[in-house]
């Protein structure tokens, strides 16, 4: 095994040991990560049918993805009433508005798949895809 020169009383830099087949596992680890992340995606994940409204836990309300609509999610917490807006377009669900501090909701990434989620954590509101499959994998329950 070949050292890298040292003077006396160092050590060899870390980057001396990275060899060639280690580039090529890296690389090969890589594409094996990739290859399965846009699997999964795109023949696995299928398109949603509706949300699901949570709030506190309770489901309240269920909208098609089919129609373009805008919906006003009202909460209420410690004797104060809150709004979160959910807009569904083209197939594609987003909260558009909110008057929580934060607005995290707001700018989290439109959903239409199948187990993809919008959370506003202060109003304790939850917005799910979900398929109209009746003969679903996944059980009531664990859904």
């Amino acid at each position: 095994m070949k050292h890298a020169k040292t003077t006396a009383g160092q050590k060899p830099s870390p980057i001396s040991r990275f060899r060639p087949g280690d580039a090529i596992l890296l690389s090969a680890a890589l594409i094996l990560a990739l290859l399965l992340y846009f699997g999964y995606r795109f023949f696995f994940q299928k398109p949603g049918a509706a949300v699901e409204i949570t709030i506190n836990g309770t489901a309240t309300k269920t909208l098609p993805l089919s129609e373009n609509t805008s919906y006003r999610i009202i909460t209420e917490s410690q004797g104060k009433s809150h709004e979160n807006v959910l807009e569904i377009k083209d197939g594609h669900a987003s909260i558009t508005r909110a008057d929580c501090p934060d607005k995290l909701c707001v700018y989290q990434k439109k959903i239409s798949k199948k187990g993809e989620t919008l959370v506003c954590l202060p109003h304790k509101v939850l917005v799910s895809v979900i398929s109209s499959d009746k003969n679903s994998d996944i059980d009531s329950i664990a859904h």
